[in-house]
């Protein structure tokens, strides 16, 4: 016999919405489900990688919806709706609690300023339009259990998931565990013999791009604009010691590679909301910027090719894993060395 239990990843504001996450955790565990959540987000585009990372481990994500859109991204988009595309990007069975009335929330759980009212209106209005069917109107903490008793067996039904299941030990699968050491252990070997062979093959890199240099970048976003949203094609130019600052001081030590995209991501949101804007003006926020695989395989190879970055193993991951080499870290290094200015003499 098993005993499942589904993860659940909770998204919600932080402060107009304690009292009411607080029943979304006691009430999920109650019915087999494992809940997952952030506290409260750091202004950080890295924290992203994290709850990116819990919503991918996850089997279902709920969105609890209050009076607030909560706080900004650098690229005008809350954490709580970036948590939301990433959820529905992913394809994640989703089930939506708004609050029927958020108006007549106190005060102090409300938006304050009128930009936030906005962005919370276009969100609610984003959602009713693309979840219509998966939407549960509450109006106060005591509804919210009582929804879920309904709400969470229906969806497991219609969205069956692989789970968390405990088993026992056996002598079958300890013994499958010892082969499938085995076969990773031989696969690490072949692995660093593949690399020590690349590595010892001279390649002449004096024609190839890279320094300042610059690299057309092609990357993709959901555009947002009077709650409508669209997705957008856009291209900029990055030197290559722009990309490499963006990741190279992550990879000092091994990182995966979606890890290393993730930082790249970061480096191009930074700009994205006015590069979008220069083709869609009435777009106020951007989310979901992810640079095209061609492109990503295009700098990952590049900078192999210069010696830069270099596969790394890690026990018991499947995962690509990279690494700067030698020479990487003295190029990132040299590019973002302070260098000392030397004062004129007065006259």
């Amino acid at each position: 016999m098993t005993d499942k239990r589904y993860q659940v990843f909770i998204s919600a504001t932080y402060l107009d919405l304690r009292e009411e996450r607080g029943v979304l955790l006691q009430a999920l565990p109650t019915l087999g489900c494992l809940p997952t959540t952030v506290e409260a987000h750091s202004q950080s585009l890295s924290t992203m990688v994290s709850i990116r990372r819990r919503i991918d481990e996850s089997d279902y994500f709920i969105l609890l919806v209050g009076s607030r859109y909560g706080s900004l991204m650098p690229s005008g988009v809350s954490y709580t709706h970036m948590e939301y595309v990433y959820a529905a990007t992913k394809q994640k069975p989703i089930i939506i609690l708004m609050h029927e009335s958020p108006e007549i929330r106190a005060v102090d759980l409300q938006e304050q300023q009128v930009e936030g009212k906005l962005k919370f209106s276009d969100f609610r209005k984003v959602l009713l339009r693309e979840q219509p069917n998966n939407i549960f109107y509450w109006r106060d903490s005591a509804d919210l259990a009582n929804l879920l008793r309904n709400a969470i067996p229906a969806l497991i039904r219609r969205h069956p998931s692989v789970g968390w299941v405990r088993v026992g030990n056996s002598a079958a699968s300890a013994e499958l565990e010892k082969q499938c050491a085995a076969l990773k252990k031989r696969v690490q070997e072949l692995e660093q013999e593949r690399e020590k062979w690349l590595a010892s093959t001279a390649i002449n890199t004096e024609n190839l791009s890279k320094g300042e240099d610059l690299l057309e970048v092609s990357y993709r976003c959901k555009a947002y604009a009077g709650g409508n949203c669209q997705d957008v094609n856009i291209k900029t130019s990055l030197s290559w010691n722009e990309l490499l600052v963006s990741f190279g001081s992550h990879l000092l030590q091994p990182q995966t590679e979606d890890f290393m995209a993730a930082k790249m991501n970061e480096r191009l949101q930074r700009n994205a909301l006015q590069e979008v804007q220069r083709e869609y003006p009435k777009t106020h926020a951007v989310v979901e910027v992810q640079i095209t695989p061609i492109c990503f395989n295009t700098v990952k190879m590049q900078f192999r090719t210069l010696g830069i970055i270099q596969k790394a193993n890690r026990d018991n991951d499947q995962r690509m894993w990279w690494q700067l080499t030698a020479l990487g870290e003295r190029n990132l290094s040299n590019v973002m060395s302070v260098r000392r200015v030397t004062s004129r003499p007065t006259a």
